[in-house]
Protein backbone atom coordinates (compact mmCIF):
# COMPACT_ATOMS: atom_id res chain seq x y z
CA UNK A 1 0.00 0.00 0.00
CA UNK A 2 1.25 3.39 -0.97
CA UNK A 3 0.01 6.14 0.97
CA UNK A 4 0.05 9.75 -0.62
CA UNK A 5 -0.45 13.05 1.01
CA UNK A 6 -0.78 15.32 -2.39
CA UNK A 7 -2.38 18.44 -1.79
CA UNK A 8 -1.70 18.94 2.24
CA UNK A 9 0.58 20.80 4.10
CA UNK A 10 2.73 19.50 6.39
CA UNK A 11 5.15 21.35 9.11
CA UNK A 12 7.88 19.67 11.21
CA UNK A 13 9.43 21.18 13.81
CA UNK A 14 13.50 20.11 13.80
CA UNK A 15 13.56 19.32 10.29
CA UNK A 16 17.40 19.87 10.25
CA UNK A 17 18.68 16.61 10.44
CA UNK A 18 17.93 13.29 12.21
CA UNK A 19 14.00 12.54 12.39
CA UNK A 20 12.88 16.01 11.44
CA UNK A 21 14.60 15.70 8.60
CA UNK A 22 13.62 11.77 7.62
CA UNK A 23 10.07 12.88 8.83
CA UNK A 24 10.15 15.91 6.13
CA UNK A 25 11.65 14.02 3.31
CA UNK A 26 8.91 11.40 3.38
CA UNK A 27 6.12 13.69 3.45
CA UNK A 28 7.77 15.56 0.76
CA UNK A 29 8.16 12.22 -1.56
CA UNK A 30 4.94 11.46 -0.64
CA UNK A 31 3.15 14.68 -2.54
CA UNK A 32 2.80 16.46 0.76
CA UNK A 33 3.85 20.64 0.58
CA UNK A 34 6.07 20.44 3.34
CA UNK A 35 7.61 23.29 5.35
CA UNK A 36 10.53 22.91 7.96
CA UNK A 37 11.87 25.05 10.26
CA UNK A 38 14.95 24.21 12.89
CA UNK A 39 17.89 26.81 14.52
CA UNK A 40 20.77 25.53 12.01
CA UNK A 41 20.30 27.26 8.58
CA UNK A 42 23.23 24.64 7.54
CA UNK A 43 20.98 21.73 8.36
CA UNK A 44 17.94 22.80 6.94
CA UNK A 45 19.98 23.79 3.37
CA UNK A 46 20.41 19.69 2.73
CA UNK A 47 16.76 19.39 4.29
CA UNK A 48 15.77 21.47 1.40
CA UNK A 49 17.33 19.70 -1.18
CA UNK A 50 14.27 17.19 -0.71
CA UNK A 51 11.34 19.65 -1.80
CA UNK A 52 11.19 21.29 1.82
CA UNK A 53 10.47 25.21 2.43
CA UNK A 54 12.99 25.41 5.07
CA UNK A 55 13.25 28.31 7.55
CA UNK A 56 15.29 29.05 10.37
CA UNK A 57 12.68 29.72 13.35
CA UNK A 58 14.13 29.97 17.28
CA UNK A 59 11.06 28.22 18.30
CA UNK A 60 12.06 29.04 22.44
CA UNK A 61 10.09 32.24 21.37
CA UNK A 62 6.67 31.54 20.94
CA UNK A 63 5.87 34.33 19.09
CA UNK A 64 8.34 33.19 16.45
CA UNK A 65 7.02 30.09 16.52
CA UNK A 66 3.25 31.57 16.01
CA UNK A 67 4.61 33.65 13.44
CA UNK A 68 5.68 30.37 11.63
CA UNK A 69 2.78 28.75 11.61
CA UNK A 70 0.77 32.03 10.28
CA UNK A 71 3.57 32.71 7.69
CA UNK A 72 2.95 28.89 6.00
CA UNK A 73 -0.74 29.49 6.26
CA UNK A 74 -0.79 32.77 4.41
CA UNK A 75 1.78 31.28 1.59
CA UNK A 76 -0.53 28.29 1.32
CA UNK A 77 -3.80 30.32 1.23
CA UNK A 78 -5.09 27.25 3.99
CA UNK A 79 -4.47 25.53 7.19
CA UNK A 80 -1.47 23.42 8.21
CA UNK A 81 -3.12 20.30 7.57
CA UNK A 82 -0.26 17.80 9.42
CA UNK A 83 1.94 19.24 11.86
CA UNK A 84 5.18 17.42 13.32
CA UNK A 85 6.15 18.74 16.86
CA UNK A 86 9.31 17.12 16.56
CA UNK A 87 11.77 20.09 17.84
CA UNK A 88 13.30 19.27 20.68
CA UNK A 89 16.49 18.38 22.59
CA UNK A 90 18.88 18.84 25.32
CA UNK A 91 19.87 22.01 24.31
CA UNK A 92 23.95 21.59 24.54
CA UNK A 93 23.68 20.12 27.89
CA UNK A 94 24.45 16.28 26.80
CA UNK A 95 26.51 14.28 29.37
CA UNK A 96 26.22 17.55 31.92
CA UNK A 97 25.81 15.70 35.48
CA UNK A 98 22.28 17.59 36.78
CA UNK A 99 23.62 19.25 39.13
CA UNK A 100 26.10 21.26 36.65
CA UNK A 101 22.65 22.00 34.37
CA UNK A 102 21.70 25.83 35.01
CA UNK A 103 18.59 27.59 35.71
CA UNK A 104 18.76 29.10 32.12
CA UNK A 105 19.93 26.39 30.45
CA UNK A 106 16.65 24.24 31.81
CA UNK A 107 14.66 26.80 30.99
CA UNK A 108 16.05 26.61 27.39
CA UNK A 109 15.01 22.88 26.90
CA UNK A 110 11.77 23.36 28.65
CA UNK A 111 10.83 26.06 25.94
CA UNK A 112 11.89 24.07 23.10
CA UNK A 113 10.52 20.16 24.13
CA UNK A 114 7.18 21.57 25.89
CA UNK A 115 6.61 25.54 24.69
CA UNK A 116 7.25 25.33 21.01
CA UNK A 117 5.03 22.64 21.17
CA UNK A 118 2.25 23.98 22.71
CA UNK A 119 2.55 27.38 20.81
CA UNK A 120 2.93 25.72 17.26
CA UNK A 121 -0.28 23.60 17.92
CA UNK A 122 -2.18 26.58 19.74
CA UNK A 123 -1.11 28.78 16.53
CA UNK A 124 -2.01 25.91 13.90
CA UNK A 125 -5.69 25.31 15.59
CA UNK A 126 -5.98 29.21 15.59
CA UNK A 127 -6.57 29.22 11.59
CA UNK A 128 -9.61 30.26 9.86
CA UNK A 129 -10.19 26.46 9.01
CA UNK A 130 -12.79 25.02 10.40
CA UNK A 131 -12.10 21.42 9.29
CA UNK A 132 -11.00 18.58 12.26
CA UNK A 133 -7.35 17.82 12.92
CA UNK A 134 -6.56 14.11 12.01
CA UNK A 135 -5.52 13.51 15.39
CA UNK A 136 -8.93 14.70 16.30
CA UNK A 137 -10.92 12.52 13.94
CA UNK A 138 -12.55 9.37 15.53
CA UNK A 139 -11.24 7.36 12.32
CA UNK A 140 -8.45 5.81 14.26
CA UNK A 141 -7.92 4.08 10.76
CA UNK A 142 -5.87 7.30 9.47
CA UNK A 143 -4.12 7.14 12.46
CA UNK A 144 -2.45 3.80 11.85
CA UNK A 145 -2.16 4.29 8.41
CA UNK A 146 0.48 6.94 9.07
CA UNK A 147 1.77 4.89 11.22
CA UNK A 148 3.28 2.47 9.17
CA UNK A 149 4.24 5.17 7.27
CA UNK A 150 6.45 6.12 9.67
CA UNK A 151 7.62 2.83 11.05
CA UNK A 152 8.05 1.40 7.03
CA UNK A 153 10.34 4.73 6.75
CA UNK A 154 12.63 3.82 9.69
CA UNK A 155 12.39 0.29 9.48
CA UNK A 156 11.39 -0.69 13.16
CA UNK A 157 13.27 -3.40 14.95
CA UNK A 158 14.55 -4.63 17.62
CA UNK A 159 17.97 -3.97 17.77
CA UNK A 160 19.48 -2.97 20.75
CA UNK A 161 23.03 -2.19 18.73
CA UNK A 162 20.97 0.91 16.90
CA UNK A 163 20.57 4.14 18.01
CA UNK A 164 18.67 6.83 17.24
CA UNK A 165 21.04 8.23 14.93
CA UNK A 166 20.89 4.99 13.01
CA UNK A 167 17.44 5.45 12.04
CA UNK A 168 17.79 9.31 10.61
CA UNK A 169 21.08 8.22 8.60
CA UNK A 170 18.94 5.85 6.53
CA UNK A 171 16.83 8.89 4.63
Amino acid sequence: MRIRFDGKTVAVSGAGHGFGRCIAETFAQRGARVFGCDLSAAELVETATAGVEAEVVDLSDRVAAAAWIARIEQTTGGAVDVLVNNAGGVAGQEMHPIEEVEDADWDRIFAVNIGAAFALSRASRKSGSQQTPCWREQDSNHRSRLRKVVDAKFQRRSDPGRSNTDFGRRC
